[in-house]
Formats: structure tokens, sequence, C-alpha cells
């Protein structure tokens, strides 16, 4: 009986060729092993050795969870706003900037040179001391010692007024490099597209450092969308002020102008008299009306900026000390180990490869 060998096209390939192929490299490896571990320690060695040449100091984030709600605008009727508006001849009661807080347009405002100034410029305590805190960023941050070590105008530089129209050209310039430092490490939007809520978070080198920014630039954010929201409704606060005091200087005077009168006219017979004194009363009477009334619209006004007001909410709050941010342990010898390991390979297969060439010319 006859055996019929079967000869498979040169494309495919046997479980038996597979098998002696997969020996021939198991072979070949184990032959090789002492190249393959020499690569790996060579390329682990060189890889730890670059971590500690480069090695980064630890970074620490803090993090704020909160909810702005935008306030709400008192509506008309009850002697509200909008009937304060209409009265002195503004239409639309005291909605201002429905629009800039709205939508990407707040987190593009959070961006903005003026709202970094102000945070940077305000005092903040640290350790029962007040300090600019642009000052105590330039301290802490390890700007000054690593990326501007050069830069001997900037480590001269003191902040020593918080009004940004006093500042020097040299205060400016050193803010304007705080920001460019400052403002990529920090971030502030939503985690969650479903949820209301934003996180705050602040990654500096310092943990009392980022705890300390990420309070303040919140707290500047109210400030900022507190101001802009209620700006109308103050400004209608110091137009009805300055109409009640000057109501309240005049019902003084005519009260005083009446009493005088009835001092020096006791028994009054003239007609003439007596009419004088009517109007006198009179006029006293109707600015002492016109006085309670501003002042009862002062108070509404008063209390729709409480209502305008937004209230921010604060869901997770952050607290010192900071855990530093995990690094992946001996990141640089495990990339090294591995690229050995390739490299070991590589040059086994082709010194293999090539031999055969040798060995078997065509």
């Amino acid at each position: 009986m006859s055996q019929t060998n079967q000869i498979l096209p040169e494309d495919q390939f046997s479980l038996k060729d597979i098998l002696l192929k997969t020996i021939a490299l198991k072979n070949l490896l184990v032959k090789q092993w002492k190249w393959i571990v020499s690569a790996l320690l060579i390329g682990a060695a060189s890889g730890f050795l670059y971590d500690f040449i480069n090695d980064e100091p630890n970074y620490y984030t803090a993090k704020i969870t909160f909810n702005l709600d935008s306030g709400s605008s008192p509506s008309g009727g009850g002697g509200g706003l909008s009937d304060l508006a209409s009265a002195f001849g503004i239409g639309g009661g005291a909605a201002t900037g429905s629009g800039l807080f709205s939508g990407e347009n707040f987190y593009e405002l959070l961006k903005t040179h003026a709202l970094y100034n102000r945070a940077l410029l305000t005092k903040v305590k640290v350790k029962g001391v007040d300090k600019i805190f642009a000052q105590y960023y330039l301290e802490k941050s390890g700007v000054l010692e690593d990326e501007l070590e050069d830069d001997e105008e900037l480590k001269k530089l003191k902040f020593v007024s918080t009004d940004p129209k006093k500042m020097s050209l040299k205060e400016r310039k050193g803010l304007n490099t705080i920001y460019e430092y400052l403002s990529p490490v920090t971030y502030i939007g939503q985690d969650n597209k479903r949820s209301t809520f934003n996180t705050l978070s602040v990654t500096t080198r310092n943990d009392t450092l980022s705890n300390l920014w990420a309070n303040l630039y919140l707290e500047t954010v109210k400030k900022i969308y507190t101001e802009t929201k209620t700006k109308k409704t103050r400004e209608l606060v110091d137009l009805v002020k300055s109409r009640t005091d000057s109501l309240k200087t005049e019902l003084y005077i005519s009260q005083g102008k009446l009493a005088r009168f009835a001092d020096q006219n006791q028994q009054i017979i003239v007609q003439q008299g007596l009419v004088q004194q009517q109007r006198l009363s009179m006029s006293s009477s109707q600015l002492q009306g016109l006085y309670f009334e501003a002042e009862r619209q002062l108070d509404n006004l008063r209390f729709s900026i409480a209502k305008e007001s937004p209230l921010l909410t604060r869901i997770d709050e952050n607290e010192l000390p900071i855990s530093p941010n995990l690094r992946p342990a001996a990141k640089g010898a495990k990339i090294g180990a591995l690229i050995g390991l390739i490299i070991s390979l590589l040059v086994i297969f082709i010194r293999k490869t090539y031999q055969d060439i040798l060995s078997n010319p065509v």
C-alpha cells in the first residue's frame, strides 16, 4: 500500500510546520538567554539612571466640587425691582449680563487675565501673616528655582499694592509670567455632563499653595459673578439712596421752617398767616410721604440684591494635608528594560537570518 504525500501550497502552513518553527524559536531564545538577560539589565539600569538624573518633584492637586446657582431676579408687583425700574424710566428690570455666564461663555470668562490678576493681587493669610498671593506663589511654586532660575529681575520683584492701577511695569510683567504658569494647572469644568456640579482642580508642587489658590480662585469667581449679576440693581440703589438723602434734607428744612413760623406766630389772627402755616405743614407732610416711600423702595432694592446674588454651594471640600500625586514606580527602569528586550530580540533574529542566508546561498 503506497502513501500519497500531499504537498501544501507555499502560502499555507500545516500544524506540524507551526510546531516545528515554535520549537526552533524557543531553542534559539534559550540558546541566546545571556544576550537577552544582559540587554534587560542594561536597559533597566539605563532607565533607572535616567529617572535618578531627571527626578521630578511631587505634585499636589487640590479639588473642590461646587454648584453655582445664578440666583433669581425678583418679579414685578408688590414694590419689586421692575416697578422701581419703571418709576425711574428703566425698562426690563434688573437682569444683567444674562448671556455673560451662559454656556461656554462662563468657562471662557474664567480664563481671562482680569480674573487672574484680581485673584493674584488678593491678600491671603499664611501662618498669621498677610501676603499678596502673587508674592506667595513666587516663594512657594518652585518656578524661580527651576524654570526661571536665570530670571534675576523676577527674583527681586516685590508686590506692594493690591490695586492693579498702581502697579509698576515690572509688577505687570511679573503677573503675566505667573499667569502663564498658573493658568495651565488651574482647571474648572464639569466632570459629568449630566450633572450641574463643577469641579475646580489646581496642581502645584506645594500642597498649601494648591489649597490656597483653589479657594482664592473660587472666591474671586463668586465675587465677579455677584458684581456683574447685581450691577444694575446696585446702580439703582445708589440712585435711590441719593434721592432719599435729598428728600431727608428737604424734609428737615421744611420741618424747621414750620417750627420757626409757629414759634414766631403763636397768636395768629390774620388769615394770610394761617395760609402760610398750612402751606408749610402741607409741604412737610408731602416731603415726609415721599421720604418714607423712597426708604421703602431702597429696602426693596437691597432685598433684590440678596435675591439676585448667586449661591455657591460647595459639595466636596478640599482639606490639608494633600497627598502627592502617585507616579508609576520605576517607570524609567520598566521602559528601559522593555526597550532592551526588543533590541536584543531584533539583534538575535537579524543575526539568525543572516547566518541562514550564508549557510544556504541561493
